[in-house]
């Protein structure tokens, strides 16, 4: 059950989506003044985000970006997992012993940098 102050979770994604699309610069004078985005908009759109990525995943996607990283960096990368994980009190071990037994993770064959055949 979602908290009355919490949108919908397709609103908050479609918002979004809508707010971002084409935004490039607005997007960089986001990321020059952060404070533009209220923390906690911004917490319901990365909860929601994986959400759907979760879902969808389930059903076979596995590429959530551009091979290019979309313009996230490694650092953006370790950032946001660590918190992640760290939110839901996750230890990496924990992570990888969930990869092992279900085999939910990216096969060699799959990933990004994989080379080319």
């Amino acid at each position: 059950m979602s908290s009355p102050d919490v949108a919908p979770p397709i609103d908050v994604l479609t918002g979004a989506s809508d707010a971002l699309a084409g935004a490039s610069d607005a997007l960089g004078a986001t990321m020059g003044d952060p404070d533009r985005i209220a923390d906690t908009a911004l917490r319901a759109l990365i909860a929601n985000a994986l959400r759907l990525y979760a879902v969808k995943a389930d059903t076979g996607m596995r590429t959530p970006l551009p091979p290019d990283g979309g313009g996230v960096t490694v650092t953006d990368a370790m950032l946001f997992v660590t918190d992640i994980l760290h939110a839901l009190n996750v230890q990496v071990f924990e992570l990888s012993m969930w990869q092992a037994m279900t085999g939910n993770c990216i096969a060699p064959h799959q990933r990004v940098d994989a080379p080319q055949r």
